[in-house]
């Protein structure tokens, strides 16, 4: 089962994941590759699977790898 698969909690409601990056991440379908800005450092070539409206938790694909990130903490997104 790959992450893809399990998908993330989307509680109905208001989300306490709100900012510029989160509601980006938001729009996002699963599978698109995206460049993150983290603490000034850059990590290209991620995947987007899914964010957890409860946690705000984003998860990406980084070759085979799960790479979870608070999507509050992230200071800039591109879409590749």
């Amino acid at each position: 089962m790959s992450l893809f698969d399990k998908g993330c909690n989307d509680v109905a409601g208001a989300s306490k994941c709100d900012g510029c990056v989160c509601d980006q991440l938001k729009k996002l379908r699963s599978g698109e590759v995206v460049d993150l800005i983290i603490d000034g450092n850059e990590f290209p070539n991620l995947i987007f699977a899914c964010i957890d409206n409860a946690t705000c938790c984003a998860t990406f694909l980084d070759g085979d790898y799960p790479f979870i990130v608070d999507c509050r903490k992230v200071e800039a997104i591109r879409l590749v």
